[in-house]
Formats: structure tokens, C-alpha cells, sequence
């Protein structure tokens, strides 16, 4: 029995020894098994930090909000007094908040920057300097800023539970108001030639007008078309830009209905009537020294020169009209009733026509001094163009455009027109080109007449008759409106400004 126990041992043993090679490098040492145990023990250690850590951050993702990117915020829209300001949403935002405060000046800026240069940039700091605004859209509107002025905005995203964090600064500039600079008031006639507006802005104009059947806008050449006489309004709007607001303007427009004729003996015609609903006292005049009587006007550009008829023989008072006016010398020679008078700015004269002559005294102002000039036709009304630096010269059969830097030499003449009924020649004015020959009626106080011509043309425009009591004479003021003075027989007489602008009506007239 033993000895067969023992041939099992001994066979088993000798089984062992028969073992494949490959079974023997099946085996593994215990040292092998522990690190196989570690490593999957570490591995699912790691795989529950990364589940953890993943959980953790999507907890963080959806419970606080999301950074607003600075690159992100711009501004849609700004004006002399606001800024739009967007960006982009951030997610779990409830609210934005927005901060906001004007930039320090560039001098400011440049002197604080000198002193702190190789000091590292320091965190951003809200402090009492900001204002605080908020809003639960991405886009908020800061209103009652400083025009041309420049301002830095922060934002930050809040949720309901967590405070989100600040953006840097982005700065925008408000912007700047523009004006349209220009007249008010035109006044054309119907055969008057295409016109551009003389209106000028920081930025592009465009125009329209309110009623086609008097004007229109021609879309090439942004001029102004005249279809019709009437009124109507001319409205200029300045294009908005990056830097300026847009700004409009209206202008009035006048058209009044005329056409043009050779002056030598046609017959008048009224084409617009002045009363004192359409016309404002500019100033109103009284006589020194016994001068009750207006007869002549002139304008230096920024003050009247009245003369009055006094005493016999007559002789010229002057009244320079600035303030409560002033009196200033009486010539010692007889200048004959002064029916026409001006002055012009090219000699600092003075020039003073009796009842009729071809020899006009002078008047110098600043000296006080008097002469005389020659002309080559006898008049009695004359006036002066400051535009055209002519003279012009009125009588009852013809009218005449001297060149004074010509040594006085006739430029320009033409032949009058015939009016019905009884009418006396009195002063003249004109401005661009036109002459206007103020006529007073059978009833010097009623209805009184002021006739209109082309002087380069040598032709009439038109007649404007005047209920403004008897017109002794005319000038045009420096924004190119027509002011007439009328003798009320009374204490005061008055300079009536009109409505009626002769510096746009004398351009354009053709040929």
C-alpha cells in the first residue's frame, strides 16, 4: 500500500515535471498580483474623481453666471446726450449690472500716466466715481451724458444666487451736435434758373421741399427746381455720422410769379404787394434840429444815415441813426432838397442827390467833410449795390449802373417804365445786380410803388406796391433783405423791414 501511495507521488511528481513550458509562464509572482490590485483599485479611485469633478463642474456651470466677454461689448447707437451700449448674453444671467463714468481728459490722462508708467496695471476698482446702472438684457441705454465727451462702461453678469465677474473698461465718445448754417428766407421769381441751397453743415446735406407745385429737388444735381409761384418750405437735413448727430433745418421759399421785359417803355406791372401784415418796423426815426421830413437812406452795413429836408433853402441834416442817433453837421452850402441819398463802403462816402442833377455832393462821415462829384446823366434818387460795387442812379427817363473803381464810368443803362396815373420819382437802392426805383403815387400817403430791374440785362422785373404811407427811399440789410424808409407825415417815421430777400432774387435771373 505504501509503495503504491508512493508510485502515485512518484508518478504525480513526474506529471509535474511534464508541465508545458507555457503553463509555467502562466504563472505570475505574488508581487505582480499586488500591483494588478493597486492599479484597479487607483483606477476606479481616479474614474470617481473624474465623475466627481465633472459633477462638480456642472454643478458650477449651472449655478453661476457666465463672464461677459469685453471684446463683446460695442454700441449700437450715440448721440450728443446717450450711448447705447450691448453685449453679448451670458448664460444663468438674471441681471446685468453696468457701470459707468466720464473718461479722465487726454491732458489728465497724459499727466497721471507720466508719474505711474513703470507701475504694474492695477486691478479694477469700482469705486464712488462710477454710477451704477442695471438691466436684465444684454443692451442698456445711459442717457443725460456730455455732448463730444467720452466714458468708459463696465459689466458684469449676476445670477439670482452668485455675483459674476467685471469685464474691463470699454470706452465710447458721445457725439458731437451740428448746426445748419445758412439764410432762413429765399425769394425767387418764376423764370429765376435752378439754385443751390447756400446752407452748410459738418456732414452731407439733403433737401426736400414741402409742396412740388412751387419747387423740387432735382436728384442729380441737388438743386433747387422752380415749378410755380407760392410759398412753400425747403426742409435740409445734415446726415448723421460716427461723430455728429444729424440736424435739419427749414428754410421758407417765396416764388413769386413775374417775367422778365426790355425796360425801355413797357408798362408796369404789380407782381407783390407790401402792407404792414407782411412787413416789422426795423427802426423807427425822429428828426433834430427842426428836421421833421425823411428823405433819403443809406446803410453802412451795420447802422442807418438818414438826411432830412429843413429850412430855405433846404439843406441836408444827416442823422446817423445807431442807438437814439446822433446829429452831425450841417454844410454850409445849399444842397437843394436831398431826394437821393446813399452810402457807399467801398469810398466811405456818403453820396447826396437834390431834386435833379448830375452833380452829386458828398458826405464823409468819420471827418465830417463835404464835396461834390460828377456823373455823366442827371438823376434824382441814387443808390448802392455792395454786392456789384456799383451806383446806381435813378431819374424819371432813365436808370444808370456807374463803376466807381472806373473812375465813375457807365457799366450799365436802361430806359424806365410806364406807370398809369401820376407818379414821382423819389430814391433808389439795389443789391446783386438789381435796381429798385421807389415811386410815390398821385397820393404820396397811399399807395406807393417800388419798380424792379435787371441792370446787366436792362430789363423790368416787376412793380411791388406798398401800403407803408409815402416811400422816400430803400437800402438792403445784410442778411439781403429789402428795408424801405416811409415819411408818416408824423413825429415818428419808420424803416419797415420786408419779407422780401433781393440777394436770392438777384441771382439767377438768366440772360
Amino acid at each position: 500500500m505504501p509503495h503504491y501511495i508512493r508510485g502515485r507521488k512518484v508518478k504525480k511528481a513526474e506529471r509535474k515535471k511534464r508541465e508545458p513550458e507555457s503553463r509555467k509562464l502562466r504563472r505570475r509572482p505574488p508581487d505582480l498580483h499586488r500591483w494588478i490590485r493597486f492599479f484597479s483599485i487607483a483606477s476606479i479611485l481616479l474614474v470617481g474623481m473624474l465623475i466627481l469633478t465633472f459633477v462638480t463642474a456642472l454643478n458650477h456651470y449651472n449655478t453661476y453666471p457666465g463672464k461677459v466677454k469685453r471684446d463683446s461689448i460695442s454700441s449700437p447707437g450715440r448721440g450728443s446726450d446717450y450711448i447705447i451700449v450691448s453685449w453679448d448674453e451670458a448664460r444663468n444671467a438674471d441681471v446685468y449690472k453696468v457701470w459707468y463714468r466720464e473718461d479722465v481728459p487726454e491732458e489728465e490722462a497724459a499727466e497721471a500716466g507720466a508719474a505711474s508708467d513703470e507701475e504694474e496695471e492695477e486691478e479694477l476698482v469700482i469705486d464712488d466715481s462710477w454710477t451704477e446702472l442695471e438691466t436684465d438684457v444684454p443692451e442698456i441705454t445711459v442717457g443725460d451724458l456730455k455732448k463730444n465727451a467720452s466714458y468708459s462702461f463696465v459689466v458684469r453678469a449676476d445670477s439670482k444666487e452668485k455675483e459674476g465677474t467685471l469685464t474691463g473698461p470699454r470706452s465710447f465718445r458721445t457725439k458731437r451736435t451740428q448746426e445748419i448754417k445758412g439764410g432762413g428766407m429765399i425769394t425767387k421769381f418764376t423764370f429765376s434758373e435752378p439754385f443751390s441751397m447756400d446752407l452748410s453743415a459738418e456732414t452731407d446735406l439733403m433737401y426736400e421741399t414741402a409742396d412740388p407745385e412751387v419747387a423740387v429737388v432735382d436728384p442729380e444735381t441737388n438743386k433747387i427746381k422752380i415749378t410755380g409761384a407760392g410759398e412753400t418750405e425747403i426742409t435740409a437735413t445734415a446726415r448723421s455720422s460716427s461723430k455728429f448727430e444729424s440736424a435739419s433745418k427749414t428754410v421758407s421759399l417765396r416764388v413769386i410769379d413775374s417775367y422778365p421785359v426790355s425796360a425801355g417803355g413797357a408798362s408796369a406791372h404789380v407782381i407783390y404787394h407790401l402792407s404792414p401784415d407782411n412787413c416789422e418796423v426795423a427802426k423807427g426815426i425822429t428828426g433834430a434840429g427842426g428836421a421833421v421830413i425823411p428823405q433819403g437812406l443809406a446803410y453802412t452795413g451795420d447802422k442807418y444815415i438818414v438826411v432830412y429836408g429843413m429850412g430855405s433853402p433846404n439843406r441836408v441834416i444827416s442823422f446817423d441813426v445807431d442807438g437814439d442817433g446822433k446829429e452831425v453837421s450841417v454844410p454850409k452850402v445849399s444842397m437843394g432838397h436831398p431826394n437821393g441819398f446813399a452810402y457807399c463802403d467801398e469810398t466811405g462816402l456818403c453820396y447826396c442827390a437834390k431834386g435833379w442833377t448830375s452833380k452829386v455832393y458828398t458826405y464823409d462821415p468819420a471827418s465830417g467833410s463835404y464835396g461834390t462829384q460828377n456823373l455823366a446823366y442827371g438823376c434824382s434818387g441814387i443808390g448802392y449795390d455792395r454786392k456789384e460795387k456799383l451806383l446806381y442812379t435813378c431819374s424819371r427817363t432813365a436808370m444808370v449802373a456807374y463803376d466807381m473803381a472806373d473812375g465813375f464810368s457807365v457799366k450799365y443803362s436802361c430806359g424806365v417804365v410806364k406807370h398809369s396815373g401820376k407818379t414821382y420819382t423819389q430814391d433808389c437802392g439795389g443789391h446783386a445786380g438789381i435796381m429798385l426805383r421807389c415811386l410815390s403815387g398821385s397820393s404820396k400817403h397811399g399807395t406807393n410803388y417800388i419798380d424792379i430791374y435787371d441792370m446787366k440785362n436792362g430789363r423790368y422785373l416787376g412793380t411791388i406796391s406798398c401800403d407803408l404811407s409815402e416811400v422816400e427811399s430803400c437800402i438792403v440789410n445784410k442778411d439781403g433783405f429789402l428795408e424801405i424808409l416811409a415819411n408818416n407825415s408824423s413825429s415818428v417815421d419808420y424803416i419797415w423791414k420786408t419779407d422780401l430777400n433781393i440777394e436770392t432774387l438777384g441771382e439767377g435771373l438768366g440772360s
